[in-house]
C-alpha cells in the first residue's frame, strides 16, 4: 500500500554549494532507488538551530514530499543515518500531503 510521507532533513550549513547539492541528490536517489516517488521538494534555507547538533549551530532545512511503501521507509532511513553531512532527519506519515498535488508540475520536481 502506497502512503504519503514528509521527509524533513537538516543538512550541514557549512558545506560548499557543490557538496550540498550532492547530499540532496543522494537523498533523492535513495528515495527513488527504494521505490519511492518524490512529489515535491522544498529548500527552506539556512536556519539557526535551537540547540547545537553535532557541534553545529546552523543547518539547511530541506523538505521532501514522498509516496512510498512502508517497507521501504526503513531502508531510506538507514541510508540517511549513515551520512555525516545530514545532522538530523524526521520522517512523518501523512494521510494527505500539505499542498494541492494537482498544482505541482514537472518543473517543481526537477528543481
Amino acid at each position: 500500500m502506497i502512503r504519503n510521507y514528509e521527509f524533513c532533513v537538516l543538512i550541514r550549513a557549512d558545506l560548499p554549494e557543490e557538496e550540498f547539492n550532492k547530499e540532496v541528490e543522494f537523498i533523492e536517489k535513495s528515495i527513488l532507488r527504494e521505490g519511492g516517488e518524490i512529489i515535491k521538494k522544498e529548500n527552506w534555507g539556512r536556519k539557526t538551530l535551537a540547540y547545537p547538533i553535532k557541534k553545529k549551530e546552523e543547518a539547511i532545512y530541506y523538505l521532501f514530499y514522498v509516496k512510498s511503501n512502508p517497507e521501504n521507509i526503513s531502508k531510506i532511513e538507514a541510508n540517511l543515518y549513515r551520512r555525516e553531512n545530514i545532522l538530523r532527519y524526521l520522517i512523518l506519515q501523512r494521510k494527505k500531503l500539505n499542498f494541492d498535488e494537482e498544482k505541482v508540475d514537472a518543473r517543481t520536481i526537477s528543481e
